[in-house]
């Protein structure tokens, strides 16, 4: 929530799963209501597939900030091998960068500040993952599932990897949206 000089208040929800942003604003305690607007990551893919690669970055975008974590890990392997079609590269990928990061992080314990973030290891996805396709649902539903086998909490992280592959293959199904 962020106030202006005049004291009215807005709220901004950016959700990549529904591709626009809505804003709610109050002047004086009254409601003045919504406003939406399509995002320019959401026009960008209008009349093409958003790819898993963009789905990575999506979630990067969302929650890029967190540590990475094994749920993290498991997610990033199942869409990079999905890429690329299980030719995942020993050493030089971003699913090893990620397992490097998950060691790091637990060894670092709680000193947040100097663990390696998501959008850390997003970052070299042009790079290492040199091959690219669109989402599929049964893309969608092997993420979601890596990611759910591997969370402590049993669920998916709102915004995370599982999240904006999910989101991207709902947008490929429905481009309208």
């Amino acid at each position: 929530m962020t106030a202006s000089k005049d004291g009215a208040g807005s709220f901004t929800n950016i959700s990549v799963e529904e591709h626009f942003s809505v804003s709610q604003s109050s002047s004086g305690g009254q409601f003045v209501g919504p406003t939406e607007e399509i995002s320019t990551a959401a026009d960008a893919l209008i009349g093409r597939p958003a790819t898993l690669t963009e789905a990575l970055k999506a979630a990067a975008i969302n929650v890029g900030r967190k540590p990475v974590e094994t749920t993290d890990l498991a997610a990033i392997k199942e869409v990079e091998a999905r890429a690329t079609d299980g030719k995942i590269e020993s050493g030089d990928s971003v699913t090893s960068l990620a397992n490097e990061a998950v060691a790091r992080n637990k060894r670092i314990g709680k000193e947040n500040d100097k663990k390696i973030r998501l959008r850390d290891i997003v970052a070299e996805i042009d790079v290492k993952v040199r091959r690219d396709r669109s989402v599929t649902s049964e893309d969608a539903e092997a993420v979601v599932q890596a990611e759910l086998n591997h969370s402590p909490y049993d669920h998916v992280i709102p915004g995370g990897v599982a999240e904006s592959v999910a989101a991207a293959c709902k947008l490929n199904r429905s481009p309208s949206l």
